[in-house]
């Protein structure tokens, strides 16, 4: 199959380009049609000079209500290639929770039916009814049955931090780190003025930062790459900075609420964007827009929380933590951030295609010759508008809308 007369980006930037192809490899890439080997019964796709770019990989989604299902994994995975995804990985702690090989296969059997490749992670420890003590799983089993990663919470005793980190840096995989302490952790959102003004239990930014310092303090010089998800203070941002340049393997993931949102939506106890870790301030949001300007945010993340609109038509305090956005991402991403001028479509394609590829080594996130066929095509021109009650986004016009997906060695189209 053959892609012509389209606007090609992925990180390295934006180029006019024809692409062949096959088996759902890209086998060659040419400035025009003529310097392709095109076969006599090839399928040629003009792709009418709209934007075509790799697909975005999300290190950070749950399934609804995150009760793990072949219904929930579906719906999933539907919703990805909407918002222009053809990876996702599935936070572990779900219900049931991925701590055994019978849960992963049971992912990896509903994935192999999808269009959107679903990956398993792993939770690494789990509490032994018995001695009623906080225990490690066999991490080594759970990597080899088909996981990709270790997700952990840093709020854990420092022992199993180090053990879990030991497995890490012997299998050779990532650690991927929610950094927040429990107990200064227990409000609803951030400290501040809007905390105190609507009456409202506040979570500490310390909760996050102090957590960060610890987990690269032991992790430092143990050559294991750590992503700190879901990161949403600008000191948090710093600190993770000075390791690097202390040599640690460490990114920064940030979703794309917190870039684009702030915490005045909880005006009038609003709670379609109650999030955690919760959305800033205004001057907090600024300081992250300028963060991602100066190159300190590595990846982004939609963030995906669905739940039951029962659990979020609630009292501020009741209501369920999350927000169900996936199918627009991309469309959020341009319309908040590159048309806007906050940022460009190559940096959008490094963070949320090239990086998290890499961090996971998947073969793909970029537009290469010998890189898996993944992207999709998008018409910037058009535009639509979110239709959904319980999104902080509702009634609003997004642009950039993606017409066709190619993954999985086939080409799937998308909103008419």
């Amino acid at each position: 199959m053959v892609f012509t007369n389209a606007l090609t980006c992925d990180f390295q930037g934006e180029r006019e380009l024809s692409l062949k192809v096959e088996n759902g490899i890209i086998k060659q890439i040419a400035q025009d049609l003529d310097s392709l080997e095109i076969g006599a019964d090839e399928e040629i796709i003009d792709v009418d000079s709209k934007l075509l770019m790799p697909t975005f990989i999300d290190l950070n989604v749950y399934p609804k209500s995150r009760t793990l299902s072949r219904k929930t994994i579906t719906t999933l995975s539907q919703k990805a290639l909407l918002g222009g995804y053809s990876t996702l990985l599935l936070m572990p702690d779900t219900n049931p929770v991925v701590d055994s090989e019978a849960i992963i296969e049971l992912i990896k059997s509903v994935d192999s039916d999808l269009a959107v490749r679903i990956l398993p992670s792993i939770k690494p420890i789990f509490m032994d009814s018995k001695d009623l003590r906080t225990k490690l799983c066999d991490i080594s089993k759970l990597y080899n049955a088909g996981a990709h990663c270790i997700v952990m919470d840093s709020d854990i005793e420092g022992n199993l931090i180090l053990r879990i980190t030991q497995y890490a840096k012997m299998l050779n995989i990532p650690i991927i780190c929610f950094a927040q302490n429990a107990s200064l952790s227990q409000g609803v959102m951030n400290e501040g003025e809007c905390a105190s003004r609507l009456g409202l239990p506040a979570i500490s930014p310390k909760s996050q930062t102090a957590e960060i310092a610890k987990i690269c303090e032991m992790l430092l010089e143990s050559e294991v790459s750590v992503v700190f998800s879901a990161v949403s203070h600008p000191r948090s941002l710093e600190i993770i900075e000075n390791y690097k340049k202390l040599s640690l393997c460490a990114y920064a993931e940030v979703s794309l609420h917190h870039l684009i949102l702030d915490e005045s939506i909880y005006d009038d106890y609003n709670t379609s964007g109650k999030i955690n870790p919760p959305l800033l301030n205004k001057q907090e949001r600024l300081k992250l827009l300028d963060s991602l300007q100066q190159g300190k945010i590595d990846l982004l993340t939609s963030l995906q929380c669905a739940d039951f609109n029962s659990k979020k038509d609630q009292v501020f305090e009741l209501a369920s933590f999350g927000i169900d956005a996936l199918a627009h991402t991309f469309s959020l991403a341009y319309s908040y951030l590159v048309k806007q001028g906050i940022t460009n479509l190559p940096t959008l394609s490094r963070l949320l295609s090239k990086n998290p590829a890499y961090v996971l080594g998947l073969n793909s996130g970029s537009l290469e010759v010998g890189k898996q066929a993944e992207f999709m095509i998008v018409d910037l021109d058009e535009s639509y508008v979110i239709e959904e009650n319980f999104s902080p986004y509702n009634m609003q016009r997004v642009y950039g809308k993606i017409t066709a997906i190619y993954t999985q060695d086939k080409l799937h189209q998308e909103r008419s």
